[in-house]
């Protein structure tokens, strides 16, 4: 039995060889450039913790251990999280991450480390079911050396899965065409986790998936009972969401069940807030036309002032891409509304879906990542036509290098200064130092953004604990912010002169007296400890 053993496993090492040998070479090596650039520093860079990593992080960590976030749900299909609500997807992710290895900025990172090098080879097999090889290839490419796409890899802001989820599902829902039609209901439930992951798909999947079953039954890719049964396996996995909503929506009481709660938020749900929703409106139509004109402006900048999404110069693409993108829109455009069915069509359904988002959310490039993707692949359609121009071709590959490689050198020197405060460099081993140093109180500064979250995340605090201490200055605010929780005060004028322990800026240190506090310096922090 033994012998069989080795021989099975000698054979299956062997077709593995085989179809790393006879893999197309040039995906192969967008492959290996995406993942050591996505690599490369991973953990460290961008430097800290931004206060939404935080925030899903020590949500992941409440739920793993003690099963409720720090709001008390058991299991939530959204997060209370500031009290306006954050998506759970991200948190469910990392959760297996920190079980293994402890509550860190890598283990929180570390599913958006893997979805975003996932995405290379989906996004090649995608164009090339859709397209051709050769746009495969350049898409395959571009999407491994796109300045957004590294930078949303190497960190966990929520709302960055969902163009992940979507590609996954877009790729099964092509192959369901295909001749595996089975797949179809397989599509339709990763559409419906799509949901988890922003709100924004609240609007782009019904949207999108109307336009590919429709125009799917009208050509017969399907079986009409294929497609109520995949319709039936989105409405199931999207049930939780539809009832989110209107228990926000209507006011209702919190729904729990043996699996999962449906929480009324503390504060004004985010999908009121930053969404043009009310068709009813005198001001809808005028909102929308700013929208519009607002998404026109980042799809030709491709900068949001961001500096957590892109950076000046570089952009979602490089600058000279958004010319490519219109291009290559107006390409699929043509080919999808050709009377023969195509397969083409679904990337356009996509696009139409995205730009009606832009008309009905107030964006920036995190509220508008499901567009990325589209830019990305319109552009590699675009670039797949001027191909047969070879000295086109090449100038414009090595404009792409230079790009990339001006990119790389500012993201791994300077832009670890240009992200220090956003991600709050340095507060985290602050908070920890200061938390070893006394079991008595710990007065912290308010110079970061909700300080709160990262005392939570950096002590390991019991949610419950917080649960039965916390002191909100703003309860039932869109962002709730703490002034006490159990030992912790926030807010130098509120305790610096009663605290054992003092976690200051270090534009503040100056205002202690140096006889009466030793110093320990962390970069842009300093612990005060009394003498």
């Amino acid at each position: 039995m033994q012998a069989i053993s080795d021989s099975e496993a000698t054979r299956g090492v062997g077709k593995l060889w085989a179809a790393f040998v006879h893999a197309d070479r040039v995906f192969l090596v967008a492959l290996l450039v995406g993942s050591l650039v996505r690599v490369w520093e991973f953990g460290t860079l961008p430097p800290g913790l931004n206060q939404d990593e935080a925030s899903t992080g020590y949500d992941a960590y409440s739920l793993l251990h003690y099963g409720v976030d720090r709001n008390g749900f058991e299991y939530p299909v959204v997060l209370v999280s500031w009290g306006s609500g954050m998506y759970a997807l991200a948190a469910y992710a990392a959760m297996p991450f920190i079980a293994l290895f402890g509550l860190s900025p890598t283990a929180v990172r570390l599913p958006f480390l893997l979805a975003g090098v996932a995405s290379i080879p989906l996004f090649f097999v995608l164009l090339r079911d859709v397209f051709d090889r050769r746009t495969a290839r350049i898409g395959a490419l571009l999407l491994a050396i796109s300045p957004w796409h590294i930078m949303a890899s190497r960190w966990a802001l929520d709302s960055n899965l969902f163009p992940f989820v979507f590609l996954a599902a877009t790729v099964v829902a092509v192959r369901s065409v295909s001749g595996r039609e089975w797949l179809l209901p397989a599509a339709c439930a990763l559409y419906g986790v799509s949901l988890y992951a922003y709100g924004t798909a609240y609007v782009v999947v019904p949207l999108f998936l109307a336009l590919l079953l429709g125009y799917g039954l009208f050509h017969e890719w399907w079986r009409r009972r294929l497609v109520l049964t995949g319709s039936a396996v989105f409405a199931l996995v999207a049930l939780p969401v539809v009832l989110f909503v209107l228990v926000n929506k209507l006011q209702w009481q919190s729904i729990t069940t043996p699996f999962f709660s449906i929480p009324r938020l503390s504060g004004v749900p985010r999908f009121e807030t930053m969404g043009n929703l009310n068709a009813f409106s005198g001001e809808f139509y005028g909102n929308a036309w700013e929208n519009l004109r607002q998404g026109w402006r980042l799809l030709r900048t491709q900068d949001d002032g961001l500096r957590w999404n892109v950076l000046p110069d570089y952009g979602v693409l490089y600058w000279f891409s958004s010319v490519l993108a219109i291009v290559g829109f107006v390409v699929l455009a043509r080919r999808a509304l050709n009377r023969t069915p195509t397969l083409t069509f679904v990337l356009f359904a996509w696009c139409i879906a995205a730009i009606a988002l832009t008309a009905l959310v107030s964006v920036n490039i995190n509220r508008a990542n499901i567009v990325m993707f589209p830019f990305i692949f319109l552009t590699a359609v675009a670039l797949s036509i001027l191909w047969q121009w070879r000295s086109v071709a090449v100038a414009l590959c090595l404009l792409y290098a230079l790009s990339f490689a001006s990119f790389t050198r500012t993201y791994f020197s300077d832009y670890r200064e240009i992200a220090a405060g956003d991600f709050s460099a340095s507060f985290g081993p602050a908070i920890e130092y200061a938390s070893a140093q006394t079991p008595g109180a710990i007065c912290v500064t308010r110079n970061v953004n909700m300080p709160y979250i990262f005392v939570l995340f950096y002590a390991r605090e019991d949610p419950r604990r917080f649960a039965e201490t916390v002191v909100y200055e703003n309860p039932g605010a869109e962002f709730q912010s703490v002034s006490s929780f159990g030992r912790y005060t926030f807010g130098l004028d509120r305790c610096r002169d009663t605290a054992d322990v003092v976690v200051a800026g270090n534009d503040e240190k100056g205002s202690f007296d140096a006889a009466r506090y030793r110093a320990e310096d962390f970069e842009r922090f300093s612990v005060l400890i009394q003498q």
